[in-house]
């Protein structure tokens, strides 16, 4: 069985499900609840033997303390006796986590991946993933197919957030873009999440609510009902525009301070648009991301 550890943002923790499909054998996916729940649903198909478990429980946050946890309960005994491989993204190997690890699943073979690749390797995070686990001897299966997930009929939703503000297309020109495809006769479905939420003044939410359609998730799980039955999705490089692309939804994703050759969303259908070199999302126009918009829908 395989232990797999993550806690970190969305996005990052979306670009770890291409390991999670190809993992050998039945995985317990340790990640924060709403994720791991999540995770497995959308991985179940090709993962039969994924289950959840919240990373917060007490004996998992106490693994980052020396000497602990002394004990613990029979059901975290159980999983790190089953252990073959424990592949961890919050531990370098060499701290208090690692050793709390050790003496628990001693017979487990500890694969430690780190996060964020060095600025030496060229390709895509999840290939940087891949060769890290390859290096530490962990064998991966071939990578399943992902098929269309986009219902025919639905809404393209449109997302203008993201959780770093430099990465996000002016919201006037998400604005202009809108109204141009409900002119068009599309139907579109606008949502707004947590960071904007907080970070939008409140006249500008009530305009996005009352005038533009939008739509608050308040949860991931709200988000993932939202996507599943849209035809399409078009957002910034954020974390629901990677769930929407490991959903199978034809994705457009839009880019300007980061590198898609190394952030890309990974799914069946995706378009990015991106600068020749990083510069800031005003490069982008409107009619550019209209002619990259899915027909369907």
């Amino acid at each position: 069985m395989n232990v797999f550890f993550h806690y970190g943002a969305l996005g990052d923790f979306v670009l770890t499900l291409p390991m999670l499909r190809r993992l050998p054998g039945p995985t317990t996916l340790v990640s924060a609840w709403e994720r791991a729940t999540l995770a497995t649903k959308l991985l179940y198909d090709v993962t039969p033997g994924i289950s959840p478990m919240d990373i917060q429980m007490w004996e998992f946050i106490r693994l980052h303390a020396k000497g602990g946890p002394t004990s613990v309960s029979p059901a975290i005994a159980e999983l790190f006796d089953q252990a073959i491989h424990i592949v961890s993204f919050v531990s370098n190997g060499q701290d208090d986590w690692a050793a709390n690890v050790e003496r628990l699943a001693p017979q487990a073979k500890r694969i430690f991946l780190d996060p964020i690749p060095t600025d030496s390797f060229t390709g895509h995070v999840c290939d940087w993933y891949e060769q890290q686990a390859k290096d530490q001897g962990l064998e991966l299966n071939a990578p399943p197919e992902v098929t269309n997930g986009g219902a025919v009929t639905g809404p393209i939703v449109v997302h203008p957030g993201s959780g770093g503000i430099d990465k996000c297309w002016p919201i006037e020109r998400y604005e202009r873009l809108i109204g141009v495809l409900t002119e068009r006769g599309r139907r579109v479905l606008p949502l707004l999440g947590e960071a904007e939420a907080e970070r939008w003044p409140k006249d500008r939410l009530d305009h996005w609510a009352r005038q533009v359609g939008a739509k608050v998730f308040g949860t991931l799980q709200e988000l993932h009902d939202a996507l599943t039955g849209a035809s399409a999705y078009l957002g910034n490089d954020s974390g629901p525009t990677h769930l929407a692309a490991q959903m199978g939804l034809p994705t457009v994703a839009l880019f300007g301070p980061t590198d898609p050759t190394r952030w890309t969303p990974i799914g069946p259908a995706v378009t990015v648009l991106a600068p020749k070199s990083p510069e800031a999302m005003d490069w982008l126009e409107v009619d550019k991301v209209l002619d990259a918009c899915p027909h369907q829908g």
